[in-house]
């Protein structure tokens, strides 16, 4: 069944659908995994960039891809949250102390 021309619409290397998949993914292992690892920290930003790499290869094709990415961008977030949050928050009047989080 072809896909509608919206979703194959291109930013980049990435359809508009392939970004939505991406996105979904990133949305169902994020919620997986904080309770595990925890969100916006070094810790969980390294395990999900890791384990978003290791996937990507045993997976392989264009699901490896999707779950990869999704997994990669959670975890680069992670690292930005955790050394900015704190920065960010300060700048916008948040509550936070202005520390990095490690776990």
């Amino acid at each position: 069944m072809p896909q509608p021309k919206l979703l194959s619409l291109k930013a980049g290397e990435l359809t508009i659908g392939d970004a939505l998949l991406i996105a979904v993914s990133k949305n169902i292992t994020e919620r997986v995994s904080a309770p595990i690892i925890g969100n916006a920290t070094l810790f969980s930003g390294a395990v999900k960039t890791g384990l978003g790499v290791l996937l990507t290869g045993w997976i392989g094709g264009k699901i490896g891809n999707i779950i990869g990415t999704g997994l990669v961008v959670d975890g680069a977030e992670d690292f930005i949250g955790s050394f900015l949050g704190g920065a960010i928050g300060e700048l916008v009047g948040g509550r936070t102390g202005g520390s990095v989080n490690v776990m």
